[in-house]
């Protein structure tokens, strides 16, 4: 397994790691936000039993809290950031706590105020397991202030105490998650992985065929580049049986890795390269007009000829076809058409797919 810790994590895998973490726990954390809620509207009744009537005193600092959990919940279902849910998380744990605060004020009987804390600090425990740790520790130890601030209005029978016993909780809890960080940075490497394994050509490292699984729906359609134009190419060694033949299959291993190599340097980041099969690479180049690719499939050419492959001098042709909205198999079956006509009229060339007619350029 790989050791690497958070602090090896660039920014983008860092903030890819915390997005995962909350995806993984979200409706688990919108559903402890809810039954927190229902469990504060039904402390009405314990208000009720403590004064030995309808307590209506408490009964709008109890029922207001169900103002910005309707806030909560629709954010929930439309946001999807961890790094706005989640200190809307902790702003609406922190909002009982407030309420409970005001509700208190309002009973003749404080004596329950630290059973309270107990059960707000397991609420915490429970809000840190989709959080990153920086939002467990600012959140959770926040709630040392919320003491601060109700011991004006409320007047604690022993506020050291509070303190002293929300403290150690506060540390304790922060140090577990700090744990459970670890556990989830291992699972979420793991799962890297996995998914390079399902979706990576293991020789060369680049994509394979079940990319475009990824980025397409059932119909074929990619529909993560709906919206901007898109063009393919299809390209393939020149001669590579000869290569196998004459320097052996490993050396054509190698030859495919180089390919696979000049092919990352050259291409924007943006860009996709797979190994279509055997010697074929399939590139897809989202916001390029077919002219554009044309361009990019010629530079393409020419970097590859003019490399060193460690092996023996190589060339290859290319097919390039403009992406129509619709089943991205018709496109590929364009751009083979434009590379078999690249072969046919001598390989070492780059062709273009023109819908009734395929034009050739070297």
């Amino acid at each position: 397994m790989d050791k690497r810790s958070l602090k090896d994590f660039s920014k983008e895998e860092r903030r890819d790691f915390y997005q995962y973490k909350y995806e993984y726990y979200a409706v688990f954390m919108v559903r402890l936000i809810t039954v927190s809620v229902i469990a504060y509207l039904f402390f009405f009744v314990t208000d009720c039993l403590i004064v030995g009537r309808f307590n209506h005193e408490t009964l709008l600092s109890r029922i207001i809290i169900v103002l910005p959990f309707s806030v909560y919940l629709w954010l929930s279902k439309n946001v999807k950031d961890y790094r706005v849910m989640v200190p809307i998380t902790y702003l609406m744990i922190h909002m009982i706590i407030w309420c409970t605060d005001w509700a208190t004020y309002l009973l003749p009987d404080r004596k329950f105020a630290m059973a309270g804390m107990i059960v707000m600090n397991l609420i915490f425990v429970c809000a840190g397991f989709g959080s990153p740790l920086w939002g467990s520790i600012i959140g959770h130890a926040f709630v040392l202030v919320d003491i601060g601030v109700a011991d004006l209005f409320i007047h604690y029978d022993d506020l050291t105490m509070m303190y002293l016993f929300n403290l150690p909780c506060v540390v304790a809890v922060c140090a577990m998650h700090k744990m459970m960080q670890r556990v989830h940075v291992e699972q979420y490497i793991v799962r890297k992985q996995l998914e390079n394994l399902v979706v990576q050509d293991q020789l060369t490292k680049v994509n394979n065929r079940n990319k475009l699984k990824e980025l397409s729906n059932i119909r074929g359609e990619l529909v993560a580049f709906s919206d901007i134009p898109l063009s393919m190419l299809l390209l393939d060694i020149d001669y590579f049986k000869q290569v196998n033949d004459e320097y052996g299959h490993e050396a054509g291993d190698v030859v495919l890795v180089h390919l696979a190599k000049v092919l990352k340097e050259t291409l924007r980041i943006t860009d996709y390269v797979i190994r279509w099969g055997g010697e074929e690479f399939l590139i897809i180049l989202p916001g390029c007009v077919v002219e554009q690719a044309e361009v990019l499939a010629e530079k393409i050419r020419k970097k590859v000829e003019e490399s060193d492959s460690g092996i023996c001098p190589i060339t290859i042709s290319v097919g390039v076809a403009q992406h129509e909205p619709g089943d991205y198999h018709i496109t590929i079956k364009n751009a083979d058409e434009a590379l078999y006509t690249a072969k046919r009229n001598g390989r070492n060339q780059v062709a273009v797919y023109k819908k009734m007619n395929v034009q050739a350029i070297s």
